[in-house]
């Protein structure tokens, strides 16, 4: 009895921790295979924790726009990308950058670079969902609890 709850407990930490991560491409343009769409088998899903997926569009006059796919919590560790990145973050959100100028303080953005975030599904920055719902993980739970007590008696 003792080992078949600790079998589920133990199931239902690993469903958890598992329903929590989202995986994102993780690549630049200047890499081939990493344009408006992604090769995915050249550039495989990263795991990127409960962050969000983003892809940065830098528009150049006159060039090919520049990507960048990443996760949310590794741009932040770039300066480049902290001061710029907007402040509102939401699934589906697609907005220009952050403009931290000083002397024109009245221009808030810079249409050069936009940030789109989600979190919805794997590889939503470039698909099989990650995540499982709560209910899943009580019927596998129950399931479990029910196998494991047969087992052991």
């Amino acid at each position: 009895m003792a080992a078949s709850a600790v079998v589920s407990l133990l199931l239902v930490i690993f469903l958890v921790n598992y329903g929590e991560a989202i995986l994102c491409h993780r690549c630049m343009s200047s890499m081939g295979g990493c344009g408006d769409h992604v090769v995915w088998r050249m550039y495989p899903w990263r795991d990127c924790g409960s962050s969000f997926c983003v892809k940065v569009i830098e528009k150049v006059p006159g060039e090919e726009p520049r990507y960048i796919r990443e996760c949310e919590h590794i741009l932040l560790k770039s300066t480049r990308h902290r001061l710029r990145m907007p402040v509102l973050r939401r699934h589906g959100y697609c907005v220009p950058a952050r403009k931290n100028d000083p002397h024109n303080p009245l221009d808030t953005t810079d249409s050069r670079f936009t940030y789109c975030f989600c979190n919805d599904w794997n590889g939503c920055n470039s698909a099989v969902a990650k995540k499982i719902s709560l209910t899943s993980m009580g019927l596998l739970t129950a399931v479990a609890y029910a196998i494991l007590r047969n087992f052991f008696t």
